[in-house]
């Protein structure tokens, strides 16, 4: 009888890991589906007044694209430079470390850029983000942070 009692259990138990975990895929927040290319790399780039920035870009220069919780590389790298100069410091706030993970911390300095850029935010970087998020530029030998605009055809 005891065995019998415990086998159940142990079915009750097995059956409502099993709900959870495909529950849990299942109700996946789709806010982090990927609509564009990953950028896994950047380019220094000019934007309408003649600033040159590093900006994130996808692989063989593909626009637009965009970075993730989870992603890393040069391109969430270029995305932390201008989390960093342009927003945080200026801010007064605690800095990222660039290390080309974008985690919790790069996260919600996203987010916080992207509120300041007047745009959603989401902590997603996609192409709103690319055009209105400024980045470190240099012009002339000015550094200043600029804003990319939209990407030219």
């Amino acid at each position: 009888m005891k065995r019998i009692l415990r086998m159940k259990r142990l079915a009750a138990l097995s059956t409502l890991l099993a709900t959870a975990i495909a529950g849990t895929l299942v109700s996946a927040n789709p806010a982090y589906a990927r609509s564009q290319p990953e950028c896994e790399s950047y380019v220094v780039v000019s934007n309408q007044a003649g600033y040159q920035a590093a900006a994130p870009i996808g692989q063989y220069g593909v626009l637009p694209c965009s970075l993730l919780w989870g992603d890393g590389g040069p391109g969430t790298l270029a995305l932390q430079w201008a989390l960093n100069d342009c927003y945080l410091a200026p801010a007064g706030k605690t800095l990222l470390q660039e290390d080309a993970s974008f985690g919790q911390l790069t996260y919600n300095a996203l987010k916080f850029a992207q509120s300041k850029a007047g745009i959603t935010s989401d902590g997603q970087f996609g192409p709103t983000s690319r055009a209105y998020l400024k980045f470190p530029s240099i012009a002339g030998g000015t550094s200043t942070c600029a804003r990319l605009g939209r990407p030219t055809p």
